[in-house]
């Protein structure tokens, strides 16, 4: 009877272990070959689930490219972060050089301001009966920088740059985000094997702790001018950043 107990406890204990590791953060090793994905928010292209995973946003996520352009899928079940989505957009930056610094950035959804305001005045009975799809409503434009004969900023949902982007809300009540982006809008190709650096993230501003001294009190640094304060330390504030996201660098997939 003990020996069950402690087996039931064993397998209970290596269950709760396993689920923290699938939740940790799984960075690419592989960029797919993949072919005639559709670019509608419907992730089913993309197999069983989105392999790799940035843990700080619950986001999952994949990449993968044909002969001719660049496709990216995010899905993300967390309610929190599915608002910050649809309100700042998902984000790709893609660096042709392979340097974690900025490069070509697509960003989707990112809705019209003016219908926000205008859906935020409705009265509690016009509204949709999920705000989700009524903020999705809102979205008029993919934004762009950094690509090759296009101007940076909103370019239409229907361009002539082949640039789509798709947002949906699936069975399970995650938002799945798409995109599609030629290479020659990039100034990529898959033939010569070199390393690309992107960048994966929902948008959005972090708050971040700088300097290395006392925070500034009543009577200036140290608060009271104590001896012992040391005054060649920054202050301790807070300062606003961008989310970092996650970096990683791989080659292209081959032609096949």
């Amino acid at each position: 009877m003990e020996f069950h107990k402690l087996l039931c406890f064993c397998l209970l204990l290596n269950g709760v272990v396993v689920y923290g590791q699938q939740r940790k953060s799984v960075v690419p090793t592989i960029i797919d070959f993949k072919s005639g994905v559709q670019i509608d928010g419907d992730l089913s292209d993309w197999g069983d689930s989105l392999r790799y995973y940035y843990e700080k946003q619950d986001l999952q996520f994949e990449i993968a490219n044909d002969e001719r352009q660049l496709y990216v899928a995010m899905r993300v079940k967390d309610p929190s972060w599915q608002m910050q989505a649809l309100h700042q957009g998902f984000n790709l930056v893609i660096n042709k050089d392979g340097k974690k610094k900025d490069g070509a950035s697509i960003t989707f959804p990112v809705p019209d301001r003016e219908s926000l305001r205008a859906l935020a005045a409705m009265d509690k009975d016009e509204r949709p009966a999920d705000m989700r799809q009524g903020v999705l409503n809102a979205v008029r434009a993919v934004f762009v920088s950094g690509m090759a004969d296009v101007v940076d900023g909103p370019v239409s949902l229907e361009n002539n740059y082949g640039i789509k982007a798709a947002v949906s809300i699936d069975s399970l009540d995650a938002v799945c985000y798409e995109a599609v982006i030629p290479f020659d809008r990039l100034g990529l190709t898959p033939s010569n094997n070199k390393e690309t650096a992107f960048n994966v993230k929902i948008n959005g501003i972090v708050m971040r702790t700088v300097g290395g001294g006392r925070p500034m009190g009543r009577y200036g640094y140290g608060g009271y001018g104590y001896p012992y304060a040391n005054y060649n330390a920054r202050p301790t504030r807070k300062e606003a950043q961008q989310e970092p996201g996650m970096w990683f660098v791989l080659p292209l997939a081959n032609l096949k």
